[in-house]
């Protein structure tokens, strides 16, 4: 803590957030600069700690003060959706559901397929950004994540707030393959890093888009993957005539009404609810920790952690997709 007494101080601003005088600054400089530089060489680990608090805050003070002028701006306008969301018509959040898809050619068979009263659809642009090795500068910078943010309404980390989110459902629906899964991952991972209380509250889905489609004369199913289409092929394929498996380059493919039975369709579609502990006791807690651990493990800055995971599972690979 320092203490300067000075006469006719000066200001910056109206607001006098800051200190102007040159005097002031010089005195400053040379009581402290001398000794503050030989403590941070002297101490170089809390010297680190201490610039990596400063840095943190500085990104922390950039976001609030972004997040503020984005409030100042959308207060004089009417609310502004992101320019390729196909919003619903209904007025209300309740029963609503926002699919994030893969692909522009995917996301025009869900436009098509999809029930426009309660059903909107976002078209994401390849692989989103990996927030969790990201700084608060691109996650901002990031367009794509801006405009999921944008169209959720509801805010992200400490300005989370349910009752202004838009949608009861967020599904994420990606391709059943490698690169989807991996699109999957990275946006279950900004959801968990930036909007928690969304998941932990069960609005977070991931959608299950079939591999195969199987047709023998006029009999048709669809298989979710490997397993499934043998299962099939034993107990439901089993009568004469030629069988036909086609299986699914992607969503893009797939033609609008097939895309809407066997994805979309409520009550039809299979999807998995995404889940986190809910902190509440003790076990809870050390799951979470857990969580928080596995997620920063795989998806952080340290790739020999990804490796190191990798070395510890591979013996429990089976089915590798590559």
């Amino acid at each position: 803590m320092l203490s300067v007494f000075i006469t006719d101080p000066q200001f910056q601003g109206q607001t006098k957030e800051k200190l102007s005088t040159v005097e002031a600054q010089k005195l400053v400089e040379n009581a402290v600069r001398d000794h503050f530089d030989h403590w941070l060489t002297g101490d170089p680990e809390r010297s680190k700690a201490l610039l990596e608090r400063v840095i943190e805050r500085a990104e922390e003070r950039l976001r609030k003060r972004s997040i503020k002028e984005t409030k100042r701006a959308s207060a004089t306008r009417k609310l502004r959706l992101p320019g390729k969301l196909t919003d619903c018509t209904s007025k209300t959040a309740d029963g609503t559901e926002l699919f994030l898809v893969e692909g522009d050619s995917a996301g025009g068979s869900a436009k098509q397929g999809r029930n426009r009263a309660t059903q909107a659809i976002l078209p994401l642009r390849g692989k989103t950004l990996n927030v969790a090795s990201a700084t608060d500068d691109k996650i901002r910078a990031n367009q794509e994540l801006q405009d999921m943010i944008e169209a959720l309404g509801c805010g992200t980390r400490d300005k989370y707030d349910e009752s202004g989110l838009r949608y009861e459902k967020i599904i994420i629906m990606t391709d059943a393959d490698v690169d989807g899964a991996h699109i999957a991952s990275l946006l279950m991972t900004f959801f968990f890093k930036e909007m928690p209380q969304l998941i932990e509250e069960g609005h977070l889905f991931l959608a299950m888009p079939p591999l195969y489609r199987i047709v023998q004369g006029s009999k048709s199913e669809y298989a979710r993957d490997d397993a499934h289409k043998d299962e099939l092929m034993e107990k439901v394929f089993t009568g004469r005539g030629k069988v036909e498996i086609s299986r699914f380059k992607g969503l893009g493919e797939m033609p609008a009404k097939q895309l809407k039975d066997t994805t979309m369709d409520p009550e039809k579609r299979t999807l998995l609810r995404v889940t986190v502990p809910p902190d509440h006791s003790d076990d809870d807690k050390i799951e979470r920790r857990e969580t928080n651990r596995l997620v920063e493990d795989l998806m952080g800055k340290k790739p020999e952690k990804r490796f190191r995971f990798i070395q510890d599972n591979a013996e429990f690979a089976e089915d590798l997709d590559v």
